[in-house]
Parts: C-alpha cells; sequence; structure tokens
C-alpha cells in the first residue's frame, strides 16, 4: 500500500502535458479558413500586381537575369532580293534580384481557448493575428515593389529589419540603373509642379502623355498617385461646369475616342517618406507594349504564404512570408513626375 505522502498532489486545474499538446494544435478547418483569410487580403490590398503579371521563381533563386531586346537595323532598299545584310537581334541582359521578408506571431493558450468558447469575439484570435501579419507583409510587398531595396539605404522601403540581402533591388517607381532611367514629366501648368487650380489634372496627363509619346507609347494608360494628389485633384471644381479634375482626367479621349486612361489608382508607396507639401507624386505608364508584352512583371519566388505550424506546449507559432520584387522591362513606358507641389 502506498503513503500518502509518496503521492503528488493534484490542483483542480491541473492540466496533462500531453492534452496540451494534442489540444492546442490547429485543426485542418482552422488551417483553411486561414488560408481564405490570406488570399482575401492580399488579393484586397494589392496595387502593383493588379497591373502586372505575377511571374513565378524557383524556388531558392536570389536574382534572375532577363534578356531584353533592342531594335535591328534598318531593312535594304533594293529590288535585288539576293542582296545580304544579316542582322541579329540584340539584347541586354539585366540581373534582377529579389528581397525576402517575415512577419512572425504566436497565438497564447489562452487566446486560443477564448476563440473556440466564447462567442461574442466576432474574430478568432488565429484569425485576427494571421490577419494583421499578412496586412504587415502585403504592405511592405507592395512598398517594396515600387520603391525597391538598397542595402545602403534600408529607409528606402521605411523597414530597417529585412534581413539579408545581396544587393540592391530595383523598383517599378524611380527606377535607376545601367540602361537609363524613367521618362519624368512636371504637373500642373505652372513651372512650380503645382496642381492647386481648376485644370491642373487634364494638364498634367497631357504632359505625362507628351513624355510617353516621344517614345512611341501612345496608351492607354494607367495613372497612379499618392493619396495627397488624390485629395486635392479631387477638390479642384471648374466654377462654371462644376466638374472636378478626375472627373476631367478620366473622360480625356486619345486620337480615336478611346479613353486615354484604362484606368487611374492610388498608393502612398510612390514616396519613402511621410508626404508632406511639395513632395507628391504621380507615375504615368502604358501596361503592355504594341507587341502585348508587359512592360513590367513582378517575380515572386515564395508567394505570401502562412506556416501556423511550429507547436510549443501552451500555444503555437506562425510566420508569414514573401520573396520577390518588381522589375521594370521597359523603362520608356514609364514616365514620373516626384515632386508635386500640393500647396503652392
Amino acid at each position: 500500500m502506498r503513503d500518502k505522502a509518496d503521492t503528488p498532489i493534484m490542483f483542480a486545474d491541473s492540466i496533462p502535458k500531453a492534452w496540451v499538446d494534442a489540444q492546442y494544435s490547429l485543426m485542418p478547418r482552422e488551417v483553411e479558413s486561414l488560408d481564405r483569410i490570406v488570399y482575401n487580403v492580399v488579393r484586397h490590398r494589392r496595387i502593383a500586381t493588379k497591373y502586372f503579371p505575377t511571374i513565378p521563381i524557383p524556388k531558392g533563386k536570389r536574382y534572375r537575369t532577363l534578356a531584353i531586346s533592342q531594335e535591328m537595323r534598318e531593312p535594304i532598299f533594293d529590288d535585288d532580293f539576293m542582296t545580304e545584310d544579316i542582322d541579329e537581334a540584340k539584347k541586354s541582359e539585366h540581373t534582377f534580384w529579389l528581397g525576402a521578408m517575415h512577419k512572425d506571431f504566436r497565438l497564447k493558450m489562452i487566446d486560443i481557448d477564448a476563440s473556440r468558447n466564447n462567442r461574442y469575439y466576432n474574430i478568432s484570435h488565429e484569425q485576427l493575428n494571421i490577419r494583421e501579419a499578412v496586412k504587415t507583409i502585403v504592405d511592405y510587398k507592395e512598398r517594396f515593389c515600387w520603391l525597391g531595396y538598397g542595402s545602403l539605404n534600408k529607409a528606402r522601403t521605411g523597414a530597417m529589419d529585412q534581413g539579408s540581402i545581396d544587393s540592391y533591388v530595383e523598383g517599378l517607381f524611380n527606377c535607376t540603373r545601367g540602361d537609363g532611367t524613367l521618362n519624368t514629366f512636371t504637373a500642373g501648368a505652372g513651372a512650380n509642379d503645382g496642381i492647386d487650380a481648376a485644370g491642373d489634372g487634364p494638364i498634367t496627363v497631357g504632359k505625362a502623355m507628351a513624355s510617353l509619346i516621344a517614345d512611341q507609347y501612345y496608351g492607354p494608360y494607367v495613372f497612379i498617385m499618392t493619396p495627397d494628389c488624390y485629395a486635392q485633384l479631387a477638390q479642384n471644381f471648374n466654377s462654371t461646369t462644376h466638374i472636378s479634375d478626375i472627373e476631367r482626367m478620366r473622360g480625356m479621349i486619345d486620337l480615336n475616342g478611346n479613353k486615354i486612361l484604362e484606368n487611374l489608382d492610388v498608393t502612398h508607396y510612390l514616396i519613402a517618406a511621410a508626404a508632406t507639401a511639395d513632395n507628391g507624386a504621380m507615375l504615368c505608364m502604358q501596361r503592355k507594349t504594341p507587341e502585348g508584352e508587359p512592360t513590367a512583371i513582378i517575380m515572386e519566388a515564395y508567394p505570401v504564404s502562412h506556416y501556423p505550424t511550429q507547436m510549443t506546449s501552451l500555444g503555437i507559432k506562425g510566420k508569414v512570408l514573401w520573396m520577390g520584387n518588381g522589375s521594370v522591362l521597359r523603362m520608356a513606358a514609364f514616365t514620373e513626375e516626384t515632386a508635386v507641389n500640393i500647396v503652392t
């Protein structure tokens, strides 16, 4: 017969560890619900991937080298078709580096219990954590695709802890490399790049068009601006017609009567810092070449994904990650204004 002193005291709220491990792992249906949250957040918060195709890159690749074709010489003007002048399609190669980022989160035992047992929660704690982690990654993915990332200037994207990146990563906006820079234009009717007067909106579109038409990009275009520019143009009303600049910009047509702008959009990731009175930004671009090829692409080695599979005894840990970049293939199809005066 065992002595009572040898029997360990079991309090009423003691929890066997084996039971804890089984209870606080996510069930398949819970993981599936998290997958839906990831998809919806990515879909609703995208801007760059809305306009350019996403190209999968083999996992483990840190960079991708692409060949960009150049025009051939002019043909022979001669009725002797036996004459030859052999030519070949020249190409320029460019290496696009990828950037990687991840966001980690955890779910405590008490939060998982609260989500499963209390009906007054409109969203479970695991759904809340995965949603916010994905939002953070998607926001920085957008910032990364537009502005790029410099290993010597990490504040370029406002992110200080993205880990080791092998080289400078270009962005879709303000892109500079060996074969040139993006075209530029000036906003507004005056010389101070201001858009504070009614009519400055369509005039700005016309100046952006002139910059692209010079390189034989005739539209239609996508016109993207920072929120401060959008707010100002929405307030620019003609005192006679009472039509806003935004409405006039959407109504502009080309030589064939088609809309010049296929879309207008807004993102605050065209500038690295907070907006001030004189640093609004705009980007006008043609998404495809006359041959139908994309003028830019989004490369992805790892799409936005979540991994809530790391279990501990009293909860779980999770990770959301992404690896890729935004790559401009045809720099002549883009024109930018980086210093828009909101108030003059």
